[in-house]
């Protein structure tokens, strides 16, 4: 049966779905992103937390500070909070190993407490950080030519407005107002960091990120050497929408979440 668990430092509660049966060593935690409950969008992160827990995982979803049903951050930074959470369930279960993130915002705090708290072994990044570069303008090109020609005043039309609009700006930087990524080469130097350490991640891009992911190569360059270390998965679905509002999409991305986490996870 669900429970409700306080969250200590600055009123918050998480709603804790119990393993059913014999229960895994390592729990999942899931973050929430934006604006958005606890239960995910379109109620993914309860539909996931109930599939994983039939799969023997403790799983918390929890609204962050100023989230939801959450007091404002006032006394707890996010990521103090983040590990909060962890406490929290540790001090319930007794689990001592975690898997944690979610999407967008989510998968970002994600990596800010892997790199905190080596109690995390594993990371769902949903849309996380990608760079952009020639990869991205490659990829902005093949879906204009993949246009009909038609279209196409129209489009340059578009750009040239929203060009206008924001003029000084990058692509780049319109992102980096809204995301929280390290610098390129940091990012590349903390995953290997991570992976090294025995992190196991699993990166799901979808196509909801056209505003700064069009191209696989783009991740190539993202991770950089450790795109192919044996602890990163990743999984390139152009065809998904950012929030999974397909139930047909939701029900993929579970059982693909559900399946990283039992391959990785089945022996701890």
């Amino acid at each position: 049966m669900e429970r409700v668990i306080e969250l200590p430092g600055y009123g918050g509660v998480g709603i804790l779905t119990p393993a059913g049966g014999a229960a895994n060593a390592t729990a999942v935690v899931l973050f929430n992103a934006g604006l958005i409950h606890r239960s995910g969008p379109q109620r993914l992160h309860v539909d996931l937390a109930r599939r994983l827990a039939a799969r023997g995982f403790h799983v918390l979803r929890f609204d962050l500070p100023g989230i939801g049903d959450a007091m404002s951050a006032g006394a707890a930074p996010t990521t103090r909070a983040a590990i909060q959470a962890l406490d929290a369930v540790q001090a319930t279960t007794g689990a001592s190993n975690f898997v944690i993130g979610g999407i967008c915002s989510a998968a970002d705090l994600g990596w800010r407490v892997a790199l905190a708290d080596a109690r995390v072994q594993g990371l769902l990044m949903i849309d996380g950080m990608a760079v952009g570069g020639t990869w991205y303008r490659l990829g902005k090109l093949r879906m204009a030519l993949g246009s009909s020609p038609a279209s196409w005043p129209g489009k340059l039309l578009r750009r040239l407005r929203r060009d206008a609009a924001h003029r000084g700006d990058s692509s780049d930087a319109l992102v980096d107002d809204l995301r929280d990524w390290p610098a390129p080469h940091e990012f590349t130097r903390q995953a290997a960091e991570l992976l090294d350490r025995g992190l196991n991640v699993l990166a799901l891009y979808t196509g909801g990120v056209a505003d700064y992911l069009l191209h696989p190569r783009q991740i190539d360059r993202t991770f950089g050497p450790s795109r192919r270390h044996p602890g990163l998965r990743v999984i390139i679905r152009f065809d998904m929408d950012h929030i999974f509002f397909a139930l047909r999409h939701r029900r993929e991305a579970i059982g693909l979440i559900g399946d990283w986490l039992q391959d990785t996870f089945h022996e701890r």
